[in-house]
């Protein structure tokens, strides 16, 4: 399996894919993304400077397009994308089919990547994508591996990628996600629901559930390992390397109780699962 990490700086960029990481993927402001501005490059020529350093190391950077964004807006959002892959040639992540059709039909050409805010859970879906210039699926949060069969081992060649589940797992549908900025009294993960007088929370999965997923995933022949952006870059840094443990023991064939057993060594020493126990 190979790594996409999200970053939001040159320098983190730059860390990421000198330490494992095959991708990074980056939102740029103004462009529709599935982050607050906080968590994106400063401008356009930030991502193109990332794209062609990561280039000239043999890996690539992806520019996300991953959010919704209204039809007046197409017009600018197509020029500035264009604009980009004038600069540097590079995927584009998107999560909006109606802005796919309005690219294409102004000559953006990319390897367009499907986000997991379009919520593709079945293979019928990719006998559409695959006519778009669709060359990779994200999956969703909420679709099990053991579910995911035609879709990781589809007859087009397709290409899938699945988060990291031991180390993030949003408990709600993607595209209800309002995240911590804008609108935040609509972030429908955190409301608690009411059953029979009582408030009720959405549940998440718990430390186990979250590496059977991970183990599931690997063995499934999922391509690519998604880690996602984040505030604070120590973080990230930690739970890379996570990752790149955790698929080292799965690429030496470990068991699934194996697995769980270092695993859960693993998640409890990084600090961004509250838990820290190394240095």
């Amino acid at each position: 399996m190979l790594i996409v990490a999200g970053s939001k700086a040159y320098e983190e960029a730059e860390w990421l894919l000198a330490n494992g990481a095959a991708e990074v993927y980056c939102g740029v402001p103004g462009l529709p993304n599935h982050r607050d501005e906080d968590q994106c490059l400063k401008d356009d020529a930030e991502f193109v400077r990332i794209a062609l350093m990561a280039r000239a190391r043999g890996k690539r950077a992806l520019l996300a397009v991953n959010e919704a964004c209204f039809e007046d807006s197409y017009p600018s959002v197509a020029a500035r994308v264009k604009a980009i892959l004038k600069a540097c040639r590079v995927p584009v992540i998107i999560r909006e089919l109606p802005l796919l059709h309005y690219l294409r039909a102004r000559g953006v050409k990319a390897d367009f990547i499907i986000s997991s805010l379009s919520l593709v859970f079945n293979s019928r879906a990719l006998d559409y994508y695959r006519g778009l210039g669709v060359k990779r699926v994200i999956l969703p949060f909420h679709l099990q591996p053991s579910e995911a069969g035609r879709l990781v081992n589809n007859r087009y060649g397709m290409e899938t990628e699945a988060f990291f589940h031991a180390d993030f797992c949003c408990p709600n549908m993607d595209p209800a996600c309002r995240l911590d900025g804008w609108l935040k009294a609509f972030q429908v993960c955190r409301f608690p629901y009411t059953c029979g007088g009582r408030p009720h929370r959405m549940p998440e999965a718990d430390v186990p559930q979250k590496l059977d997923q991970v183990y599931d995933t690997f063995h499934a022949g999922v391509k690519y390992l998604k880690i996602i952006r984040v505030n604070d870059f120590r973080d990230q840094q930690e739970v890379l390397k996570e990752a790149r443990v955790m698929l080292a023991l799965l690429e030496k064939g470990v068991s699934r109780g194996e697995f769980r057993k270092l695993g859960e060594k693993l998640y409890f020493s990084v600090s961004r699962h509250g838990g820290r126990t190394g240095g």
